[in-house]
This record gives structure tokens, sequence and C-alpha cells, in this order.
């Protein structure tokens, strides 16, 4: 009764114990993978929804689920490699028949045609080569490539998130520009029309009207499109429902990151800190362990087996000592023929650490191009985003200029909504170059792989 009821508070415990230790190990995971990210970088950018928005992405993102669960393969891959260095003990319960001669002289040999027995057979490979703890080594290198290229995957996830949310803002304020303009173009052609009908215009000017109210009307819908295929990207990327997009709260473009300032130079310990160098290399070191693993196949193996076995077959009962046999066998075992297989296994591995040594080298490359193509475009970005800021404010003063004209009746209100509609296109154009500013932080962020 004691046993049992022992039991039952174990199993209470359990039940306990068990949801409340799944919800730590899932906020180390989450933790795990904020460090991945850096959010520190996507704070700079001052905005509470990007940062939601990312959360909910690293919780939620299926892509990103799989990179950890393929990371979860290959730890379980060196726990099977390891358990390869440690002795196995198997057990089975065998029916066994038996037909034993039995001699002149052996009167007092009594052995039993059939039985059970119950062999607990022993295995160990002695690794004095230490050929098995070098598979571990490798696999264990393996694994921790496979960790780099999880971060690689949480890091680009973030990125397109970020992409994608920044791009939405971009047409929010775009679209907000573009109806002004639609209404303005709108007005514009009704003052036209009336000329017309008093017979002050051509019908060339009105059509032109027309014309120009058309194009803006097409540039608006093109904008809508482009924003529901962004708001259809962001409910992807957090692992939501398209149809639910609308939720989706986001803040102002003219508010996005004001303070955000771009480094001028990168040091060069960031570069070759980036998770995909780290994976490349790992990855070789892994391979030049299997090259030595390779070489140590051509050496024999040492083997060291036992068995201990209970039965029927002889005299005294099943568990007792006479009931039992034991043996242990050692020994070392070399193959002498094998057509080949270990010589093209040694060249194989050999030509797998060397397709791995130009992937780690071209990878350095790679990433030494990124970071200076991110550096190029940030400095040329910054120095056309002046060029624009200035055009854009060149053209709100002339902007104020024909406000003054118009109040002076000096020029009509056709001529005011035409430089109105001039300042719309150019602060249009200075939002597009701000976001590639805000766009050039995430690649030089995503060059360095997430040390910004």
């Amino acid at each position: 009764m004691k046993i049992i009821l022992r039991k039952i508070i174990i199993l209470l415990l359990l039940f306990l114990l068990l949801p409340a230790y799944c919800k730590e190990e899932q906020a180390f995971e989450l933790n795990k993978r904020l460090s991945y990210v850096n959010m520190c970088f996507w704070q700079s950018f001052d905005d509470e929804f990007l940062l939601c928005y990312i959360l909910e992405a690293l919780k939620n993102n299926h892509k990103a689920k799989s990179a950890l669960y393929k990371s979860e393969q290959f730890r379980q891959n060196v726990r099977l490699s390891f358990a390869n260095q440690l002795p196995s003990m198997t057990v089975a319960a065998n029916y066994l028949g038996l037909k034993i001669p039995m001699l002149d002289n052996a009167d007092n040999f009594a052995v039993r045609k059939n039985g059970f027995i119950l062999p607990f057979e022993f295995n160990y490979e002695a690794d004095l080569l230490l050929k098995n703890a070098d598979k571990t080594k490798s696999q264990k290198k393996l694994y921790k490539a496979q960790l780099y290229d999880e971060k690689t995957v949480y890091i680009m996830l973030a990125s397109d998130v970020a992409t994608t949310y920044i791009n939405i803002l971009k047409f929010d304020k775009t679209l907000e520009l573009q109806e002004k303009i639609v209404r303005n173009r709108k007005e514009i052609l009704n003052r036209i029309q009336k000329k017309y009908d008093f017979g002050t215009v051509s019908k060339t000017e009105l059509n032109e009207a027309k014309r120009e109210l058309s194009r803006e009307n097409e540039e608006l819908e093109s904008i809508k499109k482009e924003q529901k295929l962004l708001l259809d990207a962001l409910a992807l990327l957090c692992a939501r429902s398209a149809y639910c997009i609308e939720d989706f709260g986001r803040g102002k473009f003219d508010d996005f990151a004001k303070n955000l300032t771009l480094p001028d130079e990168i040091s060069s310990d960031l570069i070759f800190n980036r998770p995909d160098v780290l994976s490349s290399f790992e990855k070789l070191k892994s391979a030049k362990i299997d090259i030595t693993v390779a070489k140590k196949d051509f050496f024999p193996t040492f083997n060291i087996k036992g068995i201990y076995t209970f039965n029927t077959l002889g005299p005294g009962n099943f568990f007792s000592w006479g009931a039992t046999f034991a043996a242990i066998a050692a020994g070392a075992t070399q193959s002498i023929f094998e057509g080949g297989r270990k010589i093209a296994n040694l060249k194989f591995k050999k030509a797998c650490y060397g397709e791995l040594l130009e992937n780690f080298l071209h990878t350095n490359l790679s990433a030494i191009k990124d970071v200076n193509d991110a550096l190029y475009q940030a400095k040329y970005d910054s120095n056309i985003l002046n060029e624009a800021n200035q055009r854009f404010d060149t053209q709100r003063d002339n902007f104020e200029l024909e406000g003054l004209r118009f109040e002076n009746g000096v020029s009509d209100y056709v001529s005011y909504l035409d430089e109105y509609n001039q300042t719309l296109l150019e602060e249009q154009n200075y939002t597009e170059k701000k976001t590639q500013k805000f766009l050039d932080a995430i690649s030089l962020y995503k060059s360095v792989g997430g040390a910004l």
C-alpha cells in the first residue's frame, strides 16, 4: 500500500512540475533566439511595433522553428556517436533444442535436450586508437556549425520582418501623399472643365488634365496593391493568417528612426565572427577529423565480448549458480580484403575537406564583399538623401512663394495646385530615399551577422 501511495505522489508531482519545466524551456529557447538577433540594434529604430513583430516572428515563424528541430537532430547525432564509445549489453529469451551425443563413460552426464535460455551479452570496442572519440568530435563540430546556421536563419528572419515593416511604413506615407495629389488633380480637372465650358481653354488642355488624373489614379492603385502584398508578407513572417492583415498596427513614417546613425567603418573582428563564416570553419574542422578517422580504419579493432546465460538445460534452478554459463573473449580484428573500400573512403574524405576548404575561403571573401558593399551603399545613399532633402526644401520654398502670389492675385489656383503637386512628388521622392537609408542599416546589420 505504501509503495502504491508513493507512486501516486510521484506521478502527481510530475504532472504539476512538468508544465513549469516546459515553460522554463520555452523561455530559455526564446532568450537564445533574442540573443541571436541582437535586439539592442532593433531598439535603435524607436518603434515598438517593429519590436513586437520581430518578437512574434521569432516565436511563431515555422521556418525558424524548423531550424530548431534541425539543430536538435545534430545534437542527437552527437549522442548517438558518443554511444558507440560505451559498452553495450543485450538480453534475449530463447527456446533451445539440443542434440548431444552421449559417451559410454558419461553415464553421470545429464543434459536436457530442450529448454529455455536467458543470455546477457556484453560488447565493447576498446577505443585504443581513439577512433570513436574522433567521430564524436566530428559530430560536435557539425552540431556547432548547425547552431551557427540556426543563428543565420533568425538573423535573416528579423531582417525580413524589419524590411517588410519599413516598406509598409513607406507605402503608408506614399499613399497619403498620393491621395492628396489625386484630390488636387480632380480639382484641377474640375476648374479646367469649367474653363473649357466657357471656351477659354482648348480641348487639348482638357484632355491633358484628364490624362494626368488617370495617371495619378493608376499610381494610387499601384501603391495600394504593393501595400497589401507587403502586409501579406508580414503576416506570413509572423505566422498569422492573411485574413488578419487589417489588424497590423504600425507607427508613422515621419517618427521612425529619427536618431539612427550608420557607422563609417566596420571592424574586421565583426566580419570574421559572422555565423556563416564560423559555420563554414566548424564544418572544415569536422572534415579534417573525418580524414583522421578514415586513416585509423586501416588499423585493427580491439573488441571485448562476454556472455552470462541462465538456462534450464542443466541441473538446478533457473537462476541458480549451477544453471549458468559464462564466457569472455577479447582480441583484435583486422580486415584483409574489402575491395579498396578504405582507400576510397580516405580519398573521399580528403576530397570533402578540399571542397569545404574552398567554400570556407569563398565565404570569407563574400563576407568582406558584403560589408564593403553595405558600407559603400550606405555612404552614397546618404549623399543621395542629402540631395533629395535639399531639392525638397527648395520645392517647398517655391510652393510658399506660389502661395503668396496666389494670395496677392498674381497667380491662379490651378498654378497653385500644380506647384503643390510638385511639392508632394518631391516629398514622395524624399520618402523613398529616406527609406533606403533604413534598408542600408539592415544591410549592414546582416553583413556583420547581427553584431552591429
